[in-house]
């Protein structure tokens, strides 16, 4: 709560000392990266008129996972225990999983589930839609946190035990999930609306202009 308390502080009296710190700048670059591969694979299947079901999961995955990657061993060596260390293979594709449980979440679930929720409780598309895009990947990351922690703890403490482990991750898990969900609803669950909302108006607005 104090490091939220003053990023927020600094975010509202000093936002160009905010905006350019590292630590937002890998994030920034970990979703706008994202959102860019996701949208430019929606489009071009949209044009050939081909599901992107599986092209934007595999492509966003490919994109968010190598970009968060990048960030997480940036950051590990940043703010992690001693002195900085060469990050383990097994930390990175324990990472990557946990990234691609996010996209998941974020790109691919929401339409199943909204289907389903017209289907079995009579929401309207747009209601139903909206509230998969909020939920889902904040919900993922009840799933996502453990590997998460287990990644983490690897580099730090990479003589540990399993009981150790299971301990740091019992022990951290709450505060970390809540921290992750907190991060998560902004980037996946708003941003995936607005996401949503930008490129309708931005493709009605194209074929205006094209059409005339």
């Amino acid at each position: 709560m104090p490091c939220l308390i003053n990023g927020v502080k600094s975010l509202i009296f000093n936002p160009v000392y905010f905006f350019k710190q590292p630590s937002f700048l890998f994030i920034w670059g970990v979703y706008s990266g994202t959102y860019i591969v996701a949208n430019s694979i929606e489009a071009i299947c949209e044009c050939n008129g081909q599901s992107s079901f599986y092209p934007k999961f595999v492509g966003s995955s490919i994109a968010n996972v190598t970009l968060s990657v990048l960030k997480d061993k940036a950051f590990a060596r940043m703010f992690g225990k001693g002195d900085p260390k060469p990050m383990k293979f097994t930390s990175m594709g324990i990472f990557a999983t946990r990234d691609s449980m996010t996209i998941l979440a974020s790109f691919s679930l929401p339409g199943l589930i909204t289907a389903k929720m017209q289907k079995d409780a009579n929401f309207s598309a747009t209601s139903a839609d909206n509230i998969a895009r909020l939920v889902t990947p904040v919900s993922m990351q009840i799933l996502s946190t453990p590997l998460h922690l287990l990644g983490l703890d690897i580099y730090n403490r990479p003589v540990a035990t399993n009981p150790e482990r299971i301990s740091f991750i019992q022990q951290e898990y709450l505060k970390t999930a809540m921290a992750r969900m907190a991060r998560i609803f902004p980037a996946f669950g708003i941003g995936g609306v607005v996401n949503k909302d930008i490129r309708k108006y931005g493709k009605a607005y194209l074929s205006t202009a094209y059409a005339k």
